[in-house]
C-alpha cells in the first residue's frame, strides 16, 4: 500500500526527522507545532487538515530513564495515556498507527527475549512504555508497536534531541585518550535511518496488527559499541571495561535485552550501520 501523506509526530527528533526524510509529504509536527497533552488542540489540528493522513507515526516519548524515576507522572501522561489516545484516534480516522517502544520493558533475565516474550520492566521508563504497548493495543484497529534500543544517527534538529552514544563518545575522546564503558549491560543497536526505512516498508506491506522488534543485526555492550566508534573513527582511544555499579544512576537497567526480530525481514548490522554514520 502507498503510504505518501503519513502524520509524523515528535518530527524534529533524531527519529522523526529520519521519517521526514523518507516522506516528502509527510506532515511534521513537533512539540513547537502541537502540545501533545493537549489532546483536543491535536483533534483540532488534525482535522484542520482538509485531509486525513494515510496514517500516524508515533516518535514523541518521555525518555529520559532515570528521570522518568522521579516524574512517574510525566513518564505515564507522554508514554502511556496520549499513546493510548492517539491508538484510539487513529482507530477513529480509520487509518495505522505506528508507535515505538523499547528493550527495557524486559528485566534482563533471559538475554535474548522474541517479540510474545513476557515483559517485566525494572525501571518507571519501562513500566510506563509497557503500559503505552497495553494501551496503543486495546482500541484494535491497525496498531503496530515496534519495539527498539539505543538508537543513533543524524541528531534531530529539536533542541530536546538527545546526542546519542556516538555522539557522545566522540566529544569525550576529544577532552581524553581513556575513557571507561560499562561492560556488562548489553542491547540491541539501532541506526535511525534504517529504523526509519524498516517503519516505512511496514506502513507499506501492513502485516497484521501487533508487536514487531526492529533493531540492526547482532548485539554490543557499551564497552563493544565505544570500542567499535573509536576504531572506525580511526581515533586512538582507550577503553576500559567497567562495571556498572560504577556509576550511580536511579534507574535499574537491564543486564542484557536483546531484541530478537522473528517478523520482519532482518536488517544490517550495527556495524556496518555505525561505518556509514561514520563515513559520512
Amino acid at each position: 500500500m502507498q503510504m505518501e501523506r503519513v502524520l509524523v509526530l515528535g518530527a524534529r527528533g533524531t527519529l522523526g526527522g529520519q521519517l521526514m526524510k523518507l516522506y516528502p509529504e509527510a506532515i511534521g509536527w513537533d512539540r513547537e507545532e502541537v502540545d501533545v497533552l493537549d489532546f483536543a488542540a491535536l483533534r483540532a489540528k488534525v482535522g484542520g487538515l482538509g485531509f486525513v493522513p494515510d496514517a500516524v507515526v508515533n516518535c514523541v516519548a518521555f525518555n529520559d530513564v532515570d528521570g522518568a524515576e522521579d516524574r512517574p507522572e510525566q513518564a505515564f501522561a507522554l508514554n502511556a495515556d496520549f499513546a493510548g489516545a492517539l491508538s484510539r484516534y487513529a482507530k477513529e480516522l480509520g487509518v495505522p498507527l505506528v508507535h515505538y517502544s523499547t528493550n527495557y520493558v524486559f528485566d534482563g533475565s533471559r538475554g535474548e527475549y522474541a517479540e510474545a516474550d513476557r515483559p517485566a520492566p525494572l525501571s518507571v521508563y519501562g513500566q510506563s512504555k509497557l503500559r503505552g504497548e497495553q494501551r496503543v493495543a486495546e482500541p484494535g484497529g491497525a496498531w503496530y508497536v515496534v519495539r527498539t534500543a539505543v538508537i543513533f544517527g543524524p541528531r534531530g534538529a529539536s533542541d530536546l534531541s538527545k546526542k546519542s552514544f556516538v555522539d557522545l563518545m566522540l566529544d569525550l575522546s576529544a577532552k581524553s585518550d581513556t575513557l571507561q564503558a560499562v561492560s556488562d549491560e548489553v542491547n540491541s543497536v539501532t541506526y535511525a535511518p534504517d529504523l526509519a526505512a524498516a517503519t516505512r516498508d511496514l506502513l507499506a506491506t501492513l502485516p497484521a496488527p501487533g508487536i514487531y522488534h526492529a533493531t540492526n543485526s547482532g548485539e554490543a555492550s557499551w564497552f563493544d559499541f565505544a570500542r567499535e566508534i573509536f576504531r572506525i573513527a580511526g581515533r586512538n582511544v582507550t577503553v576500559l571495561p567497567v562495571s556498572s555499579m560504577l556509576f550511580a544512576r536511579k534507574a535499574a537497567r537491564p543486564p542484557k535485552a536483546i531484541l530478537l526480530n522473528t517478523k520482519l525481514p532482518p536488517i544490517r548490522s550495527w556495524q556496518a550501520a555505525l561505518a556509514e554514520f561514520l563515513g559520512r
